[in-house]
């Protein structure tokens, strides 16, 4: 349930940022799949449409910004930066910026504040850098370690998903000031969480596909629902109406159209092997999917 108690002043960042993480996640460790696919101008649902250039080790990315930026947080398990794309002008980086090894996820908000979730085997904490340079100005931490971070409609909330091995929660966070909202009780292996629109519910994902709405009023379940197993990530539509949920083994994933007034599966689409996040763009009508291995990453766009 939702401790509307402020928590302390949000600290300032102070982790070390290893300085070896802009040489491990380099521009040269980029793959070399970026051009755009044939025929990717097709509106048709599934259809691909580019292939962004991205480092190898890509973890999580921001959903594009209105200016057509995204940043990416790619690396290894020694060392991790945020690497900034301008989707309108460019296939590879055109910035980095070194963060922490800990770092899990990113969002970032309409209001240009990135929220970066951080997670050790013991602590987390939602790190918040500015959108234009990636600077960071403070840590506000929280109570478990961090899993996944994701922004609301408003512009400026942000929900973290963050647990350990007996409980899970989601950590509501106000970017502008750094205070803690609330916490919210989740099914203990949740694996990607999303607010509605309204940002009264969210919707809370575990592997074996059931998503579960849970009021963020008072922590209640509102209803349940299966989507299929092997989940991996959930994203909501602009509009609310409808969430995609990636599933599938990693050899042959696939997203699954979910239409939210009647909780069912009403399309599968497509998705590349090693996709470990989907977003969906600010105007709903392409689903960005994000690959990542050892080896390689890429940014896939494909129509919705």
């Amino acid at each position: 349930m939702i401790n509307r108690e402020p928590r302390a002043q949000a600290r300032r960042a102070g982790a070390t940022l290893a300085a070896v993480a802009l040489a491990a996640c380099g521009l040269a460790a980029c793959s070399s799949s970026g051009a755009p696919a044939a025929g990717g101008t097709q509106g048709r649902p599934g259809a691909l449409q580019e292939i962004l250039t991205a480092p190898k080790g890509l973890r999580a990315a921001t959903e594009p910004q209105p200016n057509g930026t995204l940043w990416a947080l790619a690396g290894s398990s020694a060392s991790q930066a945020l690497f900034e794309f301008n989707l309108s002008s460019s296939q590879r980086p055109v910035g980095v910026r070194p963060v922490s090894a800990t770092a899990q996820s990113v969002a970032e908000s309409l209001s240009g504040v990135i929220g970066l979730a951080l997670g050790t085997g013991r602590s987390g904490a939602l790190e918040l850098l500015d959108g234009t340079t990636g600077t960071p100005s403070s840590v506000i931490p929280i109570g478990a370690p961090a899993r996944q971070v994701v922004v609301g409609s408003d512009g400026s909330t942000f929900y973290v998903l963050d647990g350990t091995a007996t409980s899970s929660s989601v950590t509501i966070i106000d970017s502008q000031d750094g205070r803690i909202l609330g916490t919210v009780p989740v099914p203990l292996d949740t694996t990607s969480v999303v607010p509605d629109v309204q940002e009264t519910t969210i919707y809370a994902l575990q592997p074996n596909g059931v998503v579960s709405q849970i009021a963020l009023a008072d922590g209640q379940v509102e209803t349940s629902f299966q989507t299929g197993g092997e989940a991996k990530s959930i994203a909501l539509s602009p509009d609310g109406g409808t969430l995609y949920v990636l599933k599938g083994p990693m050899t042959e994933p696939n997203v699954a159209v979910v239409d939210v007034a009647t909780q069912s599966v009403s399309k599968v689409l497509p998705a590349p092997a090693n996709c470990l996040q989907i977003l969906v763009s600010a105007n709903g009508d392409q689903l960005y999917q994000m690959v990542g291995t050892a080896g390689y990453g890429n940014i896939q766009v494909f129509a919705s």
